[in-house]
């Protein structure tokens, strides 16, 4: 059924002209739409007590006039057509008089993630990369910093590394909630920023023994080799150290753990958290491998890749996993803060793929279609409800 046929039904059964046939059509369309609209959204919808009240004032008064017309009826007749006018009303009030309004405001105020990140210079001077124009931003120290067309940060060296300024210096590049970022750095390492990131980085690699970066979030890594110069991730409680190798590091704070799962070569993963006795303290993970580092000890496991790096490339991959990182997924990409109602089960699990360019209320459809969990939409808050 088509946009256009299901508002013409809406009317007719509005007006009391619908056939029988025809309001059958309409409650079969109208149910369809509640399996494909099963999270309550106040603002589109409008506060549920206050759309229930209006809707039974106006559909009572139209089985009254149903009623007047028709006398010959018994109540229980009366009864069966209010039933009817009632569920075709409630989806013609929603679909009539709310939607139309509201939806776009929604899209707009939700929207899926961008490239977009700050970047803080060693003076203190910060460059919204979002808002800068493409080519080059700022020379640092021998360094040119380069804004590309499809959206990366690109560090080059002026001439060569043995004429650059070798003073330490740091730059930082920072994502948003709803927002990522390539970087290409000084030595040619690729790094894909995830939402809520950070990466602190020295202009220069060529004095250092080591290639060190500090990284807060989660990044996705393809070292440059360089056998001289160890490459090195700090997290706050880890230290990661490569040849040349691809891997991913998921280290958010407030999720307690550090996951860091390697796709190609190997790397050294080291417990750096102070005064702990961690054992392992340090592992060797190979391909296909995650290394989960908490201040009780590291575990390895083995992982699927494509689910880890899912973020790259532009999707949603979950492989039974919790309702709760699930959701702080969806709030870093959707930039919205969620909250639990308290008997939902944050361990309920969930598998399966989507894209991260959808519309928010796709995405939390797909999620209520298990019938565990409903949601409510308010402005830039994600409420979880227990639908049992």
């Amino acid at each position: 059924m088509t946009d256009i046929e299901l508002r013409v039904l809406a009317g007719k059964c509005q007006e009391g002209i619908a056939t029988e046939d025809e309001r059958k059509a309409f409650d079969e369309a109208y149910q369809l739409l509640l399996t494909r609209h099963s999270f309550w959204d106040a603002e589109l919808m409008g506060e549920k007590d206050a759309v229930h009240k209006e809707i039974r004032k106006s559909l009572f008064d139209q089985v009254s006039r149903y009623k007047t017309k028709h006398k010959v009826y018994s109540i229980g007749r009366y009864l069966s057509a209010a039933v009817i006018v009632i569920t075709i009303g409630i989806a013609a009030y929603f679909f009539l008089n709310k939607a139309d309004r509201k939806v776009q405001a929604l899209a707009t105020r939700i929207v899926p993630g961008s490239n977009t990140a700050t970047l803080t210079l060693a003076d203190g001077r910060k460059i919204n990369l979002n808002n800068a124009e493409n080519g080059a931003l700022v020379k640092q120290t021998g360094i040119e910093i380069t804004k590309s067309a499809d959206g990366q940060l690109l560090y080059k060296v002026q001439g060569t590394e043995e004429k650059a300024d070798h003073s330490l210096a740091y730059n930082t590049v920072e994502t948003p909630k709803g927002g990522q970022y390539q970087i290409i750095l000084p030595d040619g390492t690729k790094v894909w920023l995830n939402a809520a990131s950070s990466l602190r980085f020295p202009l220069s690699f060529a004095s250092l023994k080591d290639r060190r970066v500090e990284l807060n979030g989660e990044a996705y890594f393809e070292v440059s080799k360089d056998k001289a110069h160890p490459f090195k991730v700090i997290n706050e409680g880890q230290e990661v150290s490569v040849l040349g190798t691809h891997f991913n590091i998921n280290g958010y704070r407030d999720e307690g753990v550090i996951k860091t799962t390697l796709l190609e070569g190997s790397v050294s993963v080291l417990s750096t958290y102070a005064g702990s006795k961690l054992k392992p303290a340090e592992v060797i993970i190979r391909p296909g491998e995650q290394a989960i580092l908490n201040r009780q000890g590291i575990e390895v496991i083995k992982k699927d890749v494509d689910q880890v790096i899912d973020w790259k490339n532009g999707d949603f991959i979950f492989e039974k996993e919790r309702l709760r990182d699930v959701m702080n997924k969806i709030g870093r990409w959707y930039n919205v803060k969620v909250i639990y109602d308290k008997d939902v089960n944050i361990d309920l699990t969930f598998s399966g793929q989507m894209s991260r360019s959808k519309d928010i209320s796709e995405i939390l459809k797909s999620l209520a279609s298990t019938g565990e969990i409903k949601f409510e939409v308010k402005e830039s808050t994600i409420r979880v409800i227990n639908s049992q």
